[in-house]
């Protein structure tokens, strides 16, 4: 699935004739990063993914190419799994299914004990977090909260936020994100 968001990408921005150096002046991402993840020899955070689609004028799900995907109702943690996509995770599951008009996002993450490297992002819409396993920290305008196993974190992200894992142990979530984005 990686390697056609990446193809899907150069796809839209050759379209849009933006060259490697538009792209990189408008998102502060170096062109040599640009060009080995277009090639699939990079992996991209969703805080780049978002900031390529902003840049292009798009909503992130315009990057995910499913013209010739069917329709699917019942999900599967395996099927769509972005092993690479997102460097935050050890494990980033696309639980969706997939249909036209499909309104929100479901996903299973799984995060490394004491993994505190994540970017900051704001985006419309709404999170809500499902801790499975662990103590999930969220840092939400800058103020943290946590919530322990079976508790959950739901907040407008509209706000600036990220997820950490401040625990010796590996934390396990399902998260649902309104509006879609994939």
């Amino acid at each position: 699935m990686e390697k056609e968001i990446y193809m899907r990408i150069k796809e839209i921005r050759k379209q849009k004739g933006m060259t490697l150096k538009d792209l990189s002046e408008k998102t502060n991402l170096s062109i040599s990063f640009l060009s080995q993840m277009e090639r699939g020899k990079s992996a991209i955070t969703m805080v780049s993914l978002k900031k390529i689609a902003d840049v292009m004028g798009l909503p992130m799900k315009e990057l995910f190419s499913e013209s010739d995907v069917k329709e699917e109702f019942v999900g599967n943690s395996r099927a769509h799994l972005l092993l690479g996509m997102q460097r935050n995770y050890k494990e980033f599951s696309v639980l969706s299914g997939r249909f036209e008009g499909r309104k929100l996002d479901s996903f299973y993450l799984k995060m490394a004990p004491h993994f505190l490297d994540m970017e900051e992002i704001a985006h419309e819409g709404e999170e809500i977090f499902l801790v499975l396993k662990g103590r999930a920290t969220a840092i939400v305008d800058g103020i943290e909260y946590t919530a322990n196993e079976g508790e959950t974190i739901h907040f407008p992200s509209t706000r600036p936020h990220k997820i950490v894992n401040n625990e010796d142990t590996e934390l396990e979530m399902f998260t649902v994100i309104i509006p879609s984005i994939f």
